[in-house]
């Protein structure tokens, strides 16, 4: 609609409903002790919505405290779970959220196991936030789908950014010392009207686990303990054609094949992704003598997207499986 060609929605109350039925309630457990984030303290500053000559940009500067507890026999904790710039700008310049825990009682274990495993999750939800902004209020700017968006972030008059897959905001609990994955970096296809731009190379990210393949391959392919490490529930299961989502819906496609438990081929998406297109992901499993090493090849991506990918397929697979069961980033 012509009226909504030049406009702004302000979405900050809704930002703060959804941070907090998203991220307050998010808990882990290390034998007794155990920490959950108990609610949202404060969002300052403002969350918006824009539509700019028929293209929608996201536009939040705020920053975000949350209160965590934790308890271990009769011992109590609790503290802060502070992110000081949640903002479009981090996102546009392809920085890390960075997450502060702080600690006012308790055993010193409670914080770490906040870092280790509570702030991942955070993060993980943040990732999806402004793909989920656009699919909550575009209609109300007129577009009739997220996939009318630009992508771009940012107000801009000389330049679009890509989405941005989910990947990711790392944090001191995200697996830094890494070697990055290897991206050979090759020449795009050309885009046509009817197809997506995609890249020539694929993303390769691995990981050696120190467990048995059959166990790997469970905790991938199980429904009841994927969200073990993806921290949301899960519709998944090892069967040619089934359908699946993760990650509270931010990643969706189907299983294209299945060899147990060796190998497992998708039709792979995220969100941000141009509607409807779909890479391929293989995992492969090859057990060693002590370890399994896991290698995820992630073929088909829009072109421009290849580093942002690498670092989410990091973040939701690697680091998550990292945090749960150890293993050595390759």
């Amino acid at each position: 609609m012509m009226s909504d060609w030049n406009k702004t929605k302000g979405c900050t109350p809704w930002a703060r409903d959804w941070l907090t039925s998203n991220c307050v309630g998010t808990a882990a457990e290390d034998g007794e002790l155990s920490v959950r984030v108990d609610s949202l303290s404060s969002l300052e500053g403002d969350v918006e919505l824009g539509n700019r000559k028929g293209k929608l940009i996201t536009i939040f500067d705020t920053s975000v405290t949350f209160a965590w507890s934790g308890s271990k026999g009769e011992e109590k904790a609790d503290g802060q779970i502070i992110c000081e710039e949640f903002s479009h700008e981090v996102h546009d310049e392809k920085r890390d959220y960075e997450f502060k825990v702080t600690q006012s009682s308790g055993p010193s274990a409670a914080r770490e196991l906040v870092q280790k495993q509570v702030v991942p999750a955070l993060l993980a939800h943040f990732n999806s936030f402004r793909t989920t902004l656009i699919e909550k209020h575009a209609k109300d700017l007129g577009h009739a789908d997220a996939s009318s968006s630009s992508g771009t972030t940012t107000p801009s008059s000389t330049s679009t950014s890509t989405t941005a897959p989910p990947a990711t905001s790392s944090s001191s609990a995200a697996a830094s010392s890494g070697k990055p994955a290897t991206t050979t970096k090759a020449a795009p296809t050309i885009k046509s009207a009817s197809s997506v731009s995609t890249s020539a190379s694929d993303v390769r990210v691995s990981l050696d686990l120190p467990m048995a393949r059959d166990d790997l391959w469970d905790l991938l392919t199980n429904p009841a303990r994927i969200p073990m490490w993806s921290r949301s529930a899960a519709e998944f299961s090892p069967t040619a054609g089934a359908p699946f989502s993760l990650f509270g819906g931010n990643v969706t496609g189907s299983v294209e094949s299945v060899d147990a438990p060796k190998t497992l081929v998708q039709k792979w998406r995220v969100g941000q992704w141009p509607a409807s297109h779909l890479g391929v992901l293989t995992m492969s499993l090859n057990e060693g003598h002590d370890s399994t090493k896991l290698d995820l090849v992630l073929s088909g991506v829009p072109s421009g997207e290849e580093e942002q990918t690498e670092r989410g397929l990091r973040m939701y697979y690697l680091t998550s499986l990292q945090t749960v069961v150890g293993g050595v980033l390759a």
